[in-house]
């Protein structure tokens, strides 16, 4: 970004970072030593890909839960609408990625951020326009900061950008417009690469 807006998300940034680093080494040393701390500090993360296959094929939405082993599990619901909406095909699939994995879609995630701008257009405006949204991802942390994005279809595409502490809020009349929406492009292909080497 190119405002205020934008140090208030490398601010968060790098807040979330140095937390990471200063906190979770103290936590690991008291920790039960089964069990693999989680340096990245994300207490939960979901996305959904309102099944427009941009993210991934007929993919709705994703939790990524943390196991105890560091690795965490992906609980991904899946619709089918290829064929008739009113003859719908739903279908899941779990399955277990590393925190590399995690890490790079977080990592693509706030690159993405950082090369956005504010827009001139306000939240009201742009959803008064009724565009189609997507996909929306949304990422807390065990410091209770949280961030999240809805990418919406539009001609520039926009980004509508949440983000705080303490209590989730969602409602997009809340959020700050950004664009463009390619700066999200490495976040997709993030997200792309790894349902595509685990969806087998």
């Amino acid at each position: 970004m190119s405002t205020g807006n934008s140090k208030a998300i490398v601010v968060t940034t790098i807040i979330i970072i140095g937390i990471s680093g200063a906190v979770f080494p103290s936590l690991y040393n008291l920790a039960n030593p089964v069990i693999t701390p989680n340096l990245l500090g994300i207490s939960e993360m979901r996305i959904c890909g309102n099944s427009t296959d941009l993210l991934y094929p007929d993919l709705a939405e994703a939790d990524f839960v943390l196991l105890d082993n560091g690795n965490w599990q992906v609980d991904a619901d899946f619709l089918n609408d290829s064929l008739d909406f009113e003859y719908l095909e739903s279908y899941s699939h779990f399955f277990e990625v590393t925190e590399e994995e995690i890490r790079s879609i977080t990592n693509a995630l706030y690159y993405g951020l950082n090369q956005t701008r504010s827009s001139e257009i306000m939240a009201i405006a742009l959803l008064e326009s009724s565009p189609s949204d997507w996909y929306d991802v949304k990422l807390t942390y065990t410091n209770v900061s949280w961030v999240y994005i809805t990418a919406f279809q539009t001609e520039p595409g926009y980004i509508i950008y949440n983000s705080g502490t303490a209590t989730l809020n969602t409602n997009l009349l809340d959020g700050t417009v950004i664009e463009p929406l390619s700066a999200l492009d490495f976040l997709v292909t993030a997200i792309y690469t790894i349902f595509s080497n685990h969806m087998v």
